[in-house]
């Protein structure tokens, strides 16, 4: 119009878009729904146990970060899931779920803790029930099951809380980034705690009495993990504890007659040990130790003293050096430079408590008492970096050229490994042609077997008759002209010529018989070997 702003942009009509998400790293695996939990653990004989409810009581110590999912469930409190609940997640994650875009996965373990339970009407006594079913605990912080794939939160989300709903704990419904942010926000108020009397000071000041109602898990825990509940309200003892001024710390209040309190009398308990005597940080800093009365857990600036000559070692200790000092003002000028450059408003005021702080710490900082042994200087840490990176420089060049060694000697193996591969194929084949060598040589010259001779049995007369030649020479008128005769015919040419020939086929018949059994090439070289006789 004509009154109208020319610079002014109507953006009623424009619309912005997010970019749509990238599902390039994901991979869907071939079994995408959650898969059967068996009721009962297949084991030979289940073992009655305790009710240990320590088992879900306290943060838990594995499977509080993604595996294999975007999006999961992640339990707020302790409890037992059973296999009721289980099979609940099971259909209706998988009756909901496309799986040809997304997978879901457990997180947690099948059901393998017993619970026994007695039937109605059964009298107190006759020992522990029979199992009733099997359960599987839960602590908190712990992922139940993750749901993936090409799918974004909206999706996913509303199924999720309808079992979270039904879960016999308090569980939340959270994603990757998620999880990280409530972790990371846990950490930050544990650093950036403004309250000292944090739970854990109360608990270890044993301030009113308090010892008397808590009980070892919630000194543990500090007061954050209460049965199976979780209080994230509470935070653990921060870094602005230590920056406050000897006074504060904790001390034991002082007695209505001004009178310094003595030590404790050492009471031998039931082991015949005797209670250690606790002392305040500030007392033995000025040289007089005043006790406190004796915890089960140390407190956090509280010094045990050791019985006998030990105590005496308080006495060498020295205060703290400056070069100490100097490297904790410096590092405490960087991070008050950090915070003021981060803040937008009341920067002198936040600058002012800063500084404030940090010179009460440097003076409760200068008054400690540190043990004689040598310190080192804090000025060489940047040294000592430098010289330890070299070493890494040099180490990861080493391990460059161990590696490309190693490549050299891989290749090398590979190349024989292929020659070995090679002359295996060529013996194969050798082996082959020689068989079939061995084949046509049986067919030519086939080898004769072990044959027993036919021979009709001997008479028993046999071995008590005469021999021939006896019987021949009773029948020759005049044997001696008979062996003149016969040596006559053994002198002759013509008979040594027919024995020099029958020796001939001896031999070939002996030849013969060896190149049927040992191969064509020995008998290549026989007859070589016989053919110029033969030819004589």
């Amino acid at each position: 119009g004509l009154f109208q702003n020319p610079l002014k942009v109507l953006s009623a009509g424009l619309k912005t878009y997010a970019p749509p998400p990238d599902y390039s790293g994901v991979v869907l695996p071939e079994r995408p729904k959650l898969k059967f939990i068996n009721k009962v653990p297949n084991l030979k004989k289940a073992k009655r146990e305790m009710k240990r409810l320590r088992d879900i009581r306290g943060p838990a110590t594995g499977g509080t970060t993604f595996k294999h999912g975007q999006y999961g469930i992640v339990a707020m409190g302790g409890g037992y899931l059973h296999w009721g609940h289980m099979e609940m997640m099971r259909l209706t994650i998988n009756r909901h779920i496309d799986p040809r875009t997304t997978f879901a996965r457990w997180r947690v373990n099948a059901p393998y803790k017993p619970i026994t339970r007695k039937g109605l009407g059964q009298r107190m006594g006759g020992g522990k029930g029979a199992i009733d079913h099997y359960v599987t605990p839960v602590r908190c912080g712990r992922l139940v099951l993750e749901l993936g794939g090409r799918c974004e939160l909206g999706e996913v989300e509303p199924v999720l809380i309808e079992v979270t709903k039904k879960l016999p704990f308090p569980a939340k419904v959270v994603s990757r980034e998620s999880l990280a942010a409530m972790q990371q926000e846990v950490k930050d108020r544990e650093l950036n705690n403004q309250n000292p009397w944090t739970f854990q000071r109360v608990a270890a000041s044993n301030m009113l009495g308090i010892r008397k109602m808590l009980s070892p898990f919630d000194l543990r825990y500090h007061g954050r993990y209460t049965g199976k509940f979780y209080l994230p309200g509470r935070v653990v003892l921060s870094f602005c504890l230590f920056i406050l001024p000897s006074p504060l710390i904790m001390q034991k209040p002082p007695r209505a007659s001004d009178r310094p309190a003595g030590p404790t009398p050492s009471r031998s308990t039931k082991g015949g040990r005797k209670k250690r005597q606790v002392y305040s940080q500030a007392a033995v800093s000025k040289g007089k130790a005043q006790c406190i009365e004796p915890q089960k857990k140390k407190g956090v600036c509280s010094v045990v003293l050791p019985a006998g000559k030990k105590g005496k070692v308080l006495k060498d200790w020295k205060p703290l050096p400056k070069s100490s000092l100097q490297y904790l003002s410096e590092t405490l000028n960087m991070a008050i430079l950090s915070v003021l450059s981060s803040s937008r408003k009341g920067r002198e005021e936040l600058q002012r408590q800063l500084n404030k702080q940090k010179d009460s710490f440097l003076a409760h900082c200068a008054q400690l008492k540190v043990p004689s042994t040598n310190q080192g200087d804090m000025r060489r840490i940047k040294q000592l970096h430098q010289v330890e990176k070299e070493k890494l420089d040099i180490g990861k060049n080493t391990l460059h050229k161990l590696e490309d060694n190693v490549s050299c000697v891989v290749k090398t193996l590979e190349e024989m490994e292929v020659e070995k591969n090679s002359l295996q194929e060529g013996i194969s084949t050798f082996r082959v042609q020689q068989e079939k060598l061995e084949r046509c040589t049986q067919k030519v010259l086939p080898r004769p077997g072990p044959r027993a001779l036919q021979l009709p049995p001997l008479p028993p007369r046999s071995f008590t008759a005469p021999l021939l030649q006896e019987q021949m020479m009773k029948m020759l008128p005049n044997p001696g002209i008979a062996l003149q005769l016969g040596q006559a015919l053994q002198a002759s040419k013509e008979m040594k010529d027919i024995v020099a020939f029958l020796e001939l086929a001896h031999d070939q018949v002996d030849r013969l018989e060896h190149y049927s059994r040992s191969g064509p090439e020995t008998a290549s070289e026989g007859q070589r070997s016989s053919s110029p006789e033969a030819a004589q």
